[in-house]
């Protein structure tokens, strides 16, 4: 579908992922009861847990309720037609595989279902109701040792994940031998447990593109990054968002939105600009095996892949971390595009250009800031020398990542932020050398576009006008 906003040419996704999706929540709170063996009169209603605020204009991926037992508080995410069943089975397999392999808090899944041909209308996951405030809420209530408590915290969250590696980039996925049904088990187990089995085409779809073996009875399979599930967009299928073996090959899928891309041909060049000035920074770093562009084996560490404030559980008394959620996009990533830090202590904003706003260089820290800043750097550096190098180093190469995933106009910026790039001198020519990319070529291929854009709208305006 075609929106009649401006450089809309490509914008061929939806704007509401749950437009036309009927949602039973009597059939949830039955399945409730089924899993835990509860009289429906002693489990309570559904409560919304992720409100919608006023100024959104679509619901997200996920719909998310309380239900309390007489033994507990369960949750209950509803998952978004976006990228079915892959999506739902790799956040499974993901919470899966960290608990299993760290100490981190991630909620115990007791059961789930991620076929959408099921008595609720969508795909779900029922799992523990973990304690605490989101951290964007905490935070200003936290003492100066509560901070320095949550600061240590977060180190340990990179830390613990860093140690999970793989020789491939992408979603992780349960084998599909273990895809049959079972039934609710109280234990703590390394495979959570499936509601229903699904058809048995959507098994063998999943059988061939997760062919990648990992240990423990882990696949790698499709990539499910944010910038990939971006629904106003194309949404790419599983067969065009394979595991890829180099960080060049990331970026390009990430850039192109799916391999082969599922951009429009009439997009605005500037993702394709944004990837050619990443390659050349990275080879400005040949000698380092994490932001250079060798990539060796078992170079891939496991990343949350949406880690903000929202996801980032804290106990507002001790500010300690109680729980991780929302893993759907979680996989094996370069060290480099993982070690960006988290929420207050993610400084890519303020250290380099995000999209079409100015570094802050710190400019909004207050009495401590600088300090708890510190804490959080030599934590880090003295657990774990690579993940702060990253973290340092890393940023441009971020930066420019992200400006190559950008939306298009209007309302994305990637054109913006390559000007500003350049402008503001972050390429620094007496060190680096001439500027790589050729923008006079790229600024007449953008005017090309805005022409054909402008006569587009005009045929369309008159064709409108010719119809009242």
């Amino acid at each position: 579908m075609r929106s009649n906003e401006p450089f809309s040419l490509d914008w061929i996704g939806v704007d509401n992922p749950w437009t036309g999706v009927g949602v039973d929540l009597v059939a949830l709170q039955t399945i409730v009861c089924d899993i835990f063996h509860v009289p429906r009169a002693q489990c309570g209603p559904p409560v919304v847990l992720n409100p919608m605020e006023e100024e959104d204009d679509d619901e997200g991926y996920a719909r998310v309720y309380a239900f309390q037992l007489p033994s507990r508080s369960v949750v209950a995410r509803l998952v978004a037609p976006v990228k079915p069943m892959f999506k739902t089975e790799a956040e499974v397999a993901a919470m899966d595989f960290v608990r299993s392999k760290t100490a981190l808090p991630v909620p115990e899944i007791y059961s789930y279902c991620s076929d959408a041909r099921n008595p609720v209308g969508v795909e779900w996951i029922i799992m523990e109701h973990m304690p605490g405030m989101m951290m964007d809420d905490a935070l200003p209530t936290l003492q100066p040792a509560h901070l320095r408590r949550l600061a240590h915290d977060l180190v340990d969250l990179h830390d613990q994940l860093s140690k999970l590696r793989a020789d491939g980039c992408g979603s992780i996925y349960h084998s599909t031998g273990d895809f049959g049904p079972s039934t609710f088990a109280s234990k703590r187990c390394s495979r959570s447990l499936r509601w229903n089995l699904p058809p048995k085409e959507l098994l063998r779809s999943m059988n061939n593109l997760c062919a990648h073996r990992l240990d423990d009875g882990y696949r790698l399979g499709p990539l499910n990054d944010i910038n990939l599930l971006q629904f106003k967009l194309a949404v790419p299928p599983p067969a065009q968002t394979m595991p890829v073996s180099t960080s060049e090959d990331y970026v390009k899928l990430l850039a192109f939105n799916g391999s082969p891309t599922t951009r429009s041909d009439d997009d605005p060049p500037a993702s394709e600009m944004c990837v050619e000035l990443f390659l050349h920074v990275q080879n400005l770093y040949p000698n380092s095996p994490f932001l250079g562009p060798s990539v060796d084996a078992e170079k891939f560490f496991f990343s949350h892949g949406d880690l903000h404030g929202a996801n980032i559980l804290v106990d507002p008394k001790s500010g300690a971390v109680t729980g991780l959620i929302d893993w759907e996009a979680a996989a094996f990533r370069p060290l480099w595009a993982c070690m960006a830090g988290v929420g207050w202590f993610r400084e890519d904003r303020q250290r380099f250009l995000t999209s079409d706003v100015d570094p802050e260089n710190f400019e909004d820290d207050v009495s401590g800031d600088a300090e708890l800043r510190a804490l959080f750097r030599t934590e880090l550096h003295n657990r774990n020398p690579d993940l702060f190098a990253c973290f340092l180093g890393g940023v441009e190469l971020r930066g420019i990542l992200n400006g190559a995933c950008d939306l298009p106009r209007p309302a994305g910026s990637p054109d913006i932020f390559l000007s500003r790039y350049l402008r503001l001198g972050f390429w620094n020519e007496a060190r680096r050398g001439p500027f790589p990319c050729d923008m006079n070529a790229w600024r007449r291929r953008r005017y090309q576009l805005d022409v054909v854009e402008r006569e587009r709208q005009q045929a369309l305006k008159a064709a409108q006008n010719g119809k009242i």
